[in-house]
């Protein structure tokens, strides 16, 4: 009995359907071995939008650090000129009061009267006499002592410093070396320099001055 038409159409198309799937499958085969070049050109080509991105950013920064540097530095305002002839104003120290006077006055200055000198010289008698000083300090002591008895002796910048109590503050300066001294040698009441520190007390309340309370 003969084959139906129908039967026979579609029977040819499921053949070339079968046919064309195993060329497509064939062609998938030929094609697999290069699969990993493909992956391998999909991430080289990644890199390089990455690298070129990275790249741009690099040149606009750069551009940008040129571009600040380039500009001109601000302009430094110059200084008002000063016609000739101007006097210039130079800063100027608040004189102590009475100072010129004193400093032209000091140079004919007496020595300090017999009296009023005893206190002293008896004081810078025990200093000499003190073994117990070290020799700097005994010298700056009978120095100090010397200028407040003999003034017109006194350096003018013992008098541009202390002004007009420079006697009561070169006593208090030789009062203080003598503490250190005793200090030093552990305040020993039986040395030499406890009697001459009493002394420098009994002076500084006379004139004024801040006592040394150890010697209390």
């Amino acid at each position: 009995m003969p084959a139906h038409p129908f039967s026979l159409l579609a029977h040819e198309k499921l053949t070339q359907r079968r046919q064309d799937a195993e060329a497509v499958r064939r062609t998938q085969q030929s094609f697999a071995p290069f699969a990993p070049l493909r992956e391998a050109s999909r991430a080289i080509f990644k890199t390089a939008i990455c690298a070129g991105v990275l790249a741009l950013m690099g040149i606009l920064l750069l551009a940008g650090c040129a571009a600040r540097s380039s500009r001109p530095p601000a302009p430094t305002p110059s200084p008002t000129p000063i016609a000739r002839g101007t006097a210039v104003p130079m800063p100027t120290l608040t004189p102590i009061p009475g100072i010129r006077a004193t400093l032209t006055a000091l140079p004919q200055q007496p020595p300090m009267p017999a009296g009023e000198a005893r206190d002293y010289l008896e004081l810078r008698a025990a200093v000499e006499r003190c073994p117990a000083y070290n020799e700097n300090r005994k010298t700056a002591i009978l120095r100090q002592i010397d200028y407040v008895v003999q003034p017109a002796s006194l350096p003018s910048d013992f008098l541009l410093i202390y002004g007009s109590e420079w006697p009561g503050r070169l006593i208090y300066g030789s009062a203080y070396l003598s503490a250190l001294e005793w200090k030093l040698a552990g305040r020993d009441r039986a040395s030499c320099l406890y009697p001459i520190g009493v002394a420098f007390n009994a002076l500084l309340r006379q004139m004024g001055q801040q006592t040394f309370p150890e010697y209390e």
